[in-house]
């Protein structure tokens, strides 16, 4: 092709036809530049499906990791509001007398009590949008913003929990080692996968530390802990919901 308009142009300057040629050769500069635009516009359009593509698959991504990351969530809830359910059968309990404890198995209830727990979700796709400098392909402002929400609620959730975390080892773990059976507790947790027998060193007086302020304080402490748990659980939950909505 090249050779065809090199051809004509020799032709058209051993003719003296200058004029032709000059109009000519304008013509041929007009093609060439329309010739580099359709190349340039074709280009941008492989690339802006190229990116299309990868916003799509961050899309994808995000909405599976938080799919999976609700069922998670709901499994966090639900372990922390069953451990409340005893905590409150344990607050209920205080200030009674000896002969009620007989009726009740205070060891298994006591054991359930204290279960508790962090979450630690999935945001792998989020890290890697930050990192990868790629939150350009999420157009959605919204979706962004629910992104970075995610995120602070998930640190202030993780500072709750370390402060959930010091009451029970260094307050209440504390004084059950000092006024409970353990080794009772854990025949009745059911966890334990050999037969345990009763302590013989504790006398099962429950009414003595259900009796005991600090008891009661400690378990007032540890049932606001587990709500504080439960509310940043389920904001995460709804913020997870409607990624989940917008990443659809």
């Amino acid at each position: 092709m090249i050779k065809f308009f090199r051809k004509i142009r020799q032709q058209l300057l051993s003719e003296n036809k200058f004029s032709k040629y000059l109009i000519y050769a304008i013509g041929e500069i007009v093609l060439v530049v329309i010739g580099i635009l359709i190349a340039l516009q074709v280009n941008n359009w492989n690339e802006e499906r190229k990116l299309n593509l990868e916003s799509q698959e961050i899309y994808n991504a995000l909405n599976s990791e938080f799919e999976k990351n609700r069922i998670v969530l709901k499994e966090r809830i639900d372990f922390l509001e069953d451990a409340n359910k005893y905590v409150d059968h344990i607050l209920s309990y205080i200030n009674k007398k000896e002969g009620f404890f007989k009726t009740i198995n205070v060891d298994s209830i006591l054991v359930r009590s204290l279960n508790y727990g962090n979450y630690n979700p999935a945001n792998s796709t989020i890290q890697e949008i930050i990192s990868s400098g790629k939150l350009n392909l999420i157009e959605d402002d919204n979706l962004k913003q629910n992104l970075f929400n995610w995120m602070q609620i998930l640190q202030d959730t993780n500072e709750d929990f370390k402060n959930q975390d010091l009451q029970h080892q260094e307050q209440l773990a504390v004084y059950l080692t000092k006024n409970v059976s353990f080794k009772n507790m854990a025949k009745h947790s059911g966890k334990v996968p050999f037969k345990i027998e009763d302590s013989d060193l504790f006398n099962k007086n429950f009414e003595r530390i259900f009796t005991d302020l600090e008891f009661e304080n400690l378990y007032e402490s540890k049932k606001y802990w587990n709500i504080e748990m439960i509310n940043h659980y389920k904001d995460l939950d709804s913020l997870a919901l409607e990624i989940i909505k917008q990443t659809q």
